[in-house]
């Protein structure tokens, strides 16, 4: 990379110089604008609430399989806002009776897997949005015959979210909405359809 010529080392000394001395003669009663500032997510917090959603997100699928926890288990291990903690245990209650029908019809999943994809993050010193993608496994119950076919082992989903979280007594992190960005086509066996597009209410 070519080093500035010397024209332009002096040029930006002397306009650094102006600078200093137009601040250092500026009326007492006229200050500089503060710096204009905008939500932002620093590392640490972008990680947590992204363990946050991956550990609500895992507990949803969870309800699923046949390795469930109960509903008690399940909300009980969850961060959230009393209003979102009494939506997450209807939603929960839900997807373990929709569990239990598919192990009825064929044998359900025997278990899940959650990885998410952050996209987007804004946070203040009370609130945080994160936005996602929820890439979601469920594993089929198949048979020997069955896992030496073609048959895919899993049913997968990508499924973009937007999740805002509320700062607790404690300072930590609470799941305060969830929005599933559902566009069209079949619905998610992760979701609830009642409740796919609440932010703490059923949608209608």
């Amino acid at each position: 990379m070519a080093r500035p010529g010397p024209g332009r080392v002096i040029a930006a000394g002397v306009t650094a110089t102006a600078a200093l001395l137009a601040l250092i003669h500026l009326p007492p009663h006229v200050q500089p604008s503060p710096p204009r500032t905008t939500p932002s997510a620093s590392t640490a917090d972008t990680t947590e609430l992204a363990r946050l959603a991956t550990d609500y997100l895992q507990q949803r699928a969870d309800m699923l399989t046949a390795a469930r926890p109960t509903v008690e288990a399940a909300s009980g291990r969850l961060r959230a806002t009393p209003a979102m903690a009494a939506r997450a245990r209807s939603e929960l209650t839900a997807l373990a009776e929709k569990g239990r029908q598919y192990e009825g019809v064929d044998g359900g999943y025997t278990r899940a897997r959650v990885d998410v994809e952050v996209t987007g993050a804004d946070v203040t010193d009370r609130t945080a949005t994160l936005r996602l993608t929820d890439h979601t496994r469920l594993y089929f119950s198949s048979t020997p015959q069955e896992a030496e076919g073609d048959a895919p082992d899993c049913e997968e989903s990508a499924l973009p979210r937007t999740m805002t979280f509320a700062r607790g007594a404690d300072g930590g992190w609470l799941l305060s909405s969830d929005r599933a960005e559902v566009t069209g086509g079949p619905l998610p066996t992760t979701e609830v359809a009642e409740v796919i597009h609440a932010g703490g209410h059923p949608a209608h």
